[in-house]
């Protein structure tokens, strides 16, 4: 994803490119399996302070199934909106000083944002996070087959795994998780239980003495 702007940064603000992209991106990241090409339209903008680069790009990759653990593949899309700046004047190849550059300094702290010195403009990061940002939090496998899905049967048969529902906390209805059985009882002004009392009594009985 590497786009020359040399003649882009030569042209009056307002000037554009578009970009048919249909790139491999298997190796974009070692933690992210990818399945497919990543492709979409993307344009190119002059700005008074750079390159503004905007579409719309999707891909495929493959992600573990949040209950069961299986392999899923899922699409992902995403949108980008990214301002590069350049850091050489292009007509003479001298570096650009801060006080000569056009936008906020602040705006050159990412070296990801950055045009080098040959005038590419390097997307690679950008979109690698973004991949990353669109994929879904949940992925699920969708079983649509009879019964339960058996790569879900097999993660629990494999030990002593429960995978609850939503809103399920394990416990009887009306029963109050142990964990929080004395703040109950101090609510409602009753006794705790006596196993309650006695973990109490027992942690404030390890407590060093006042000297």
């Amino acid at each position: 994803m590497l786009f020359n702007v040399a003649q882009l940064l030569k042209e009056p603000t307002g000037a554009s490119r578009h970009y048919q992209l249909a790139d491999e991106i298997g190796g974009l990241d070692p933690e992210l399996t990818v399945l497919g090409p990543l492709v979409g339209e993307i344009t190119l903008l002059r700005t008074n302070s750079g390159v503004l680069a905007t579409g719309e790009l999707s891909t495929a990759v493959q992600v573990a199934c949040n209950r069961c653990l299986a392999p899923v593949a899922t699409q992902v899309r995403f949108q980008l909106e990214e301002i590069f700046h350049p850091t050489t004047e292009v007509t003479t190849g001298r570096t650009l000083r801060p006080d000569e550059y056009e936008g906020a300094v602040d705006d050159l702290d990412d070296a990801a944002l950055l045009i080098d010195d040959k005038h590419i403009l390097d997307m690679t990061e950008v979109v690698r996070q973004a991949i990353w940002l669109a994929m879904p939090m949940y992925p699920g496998c969708m079983w649509l087959g009879a019964g339960e899905c058996p790569n879900l049967e097999r993660v629990q048969g494999a030990g002593d795994v429960r995978i609850l529902a939503a809103g399920d906390a394990g416990l009887e209805p009306g029963s109050v998780d142990p964990r929080w059985a004395a703040l109950a009882a101090l609510q409602s002004g009753s006794e705790p239980a006596a196993g309650v009392e006695a973990a109490v009594r027992g942690d404030e009985d390890d407590e060093p003495a006042a000297s």
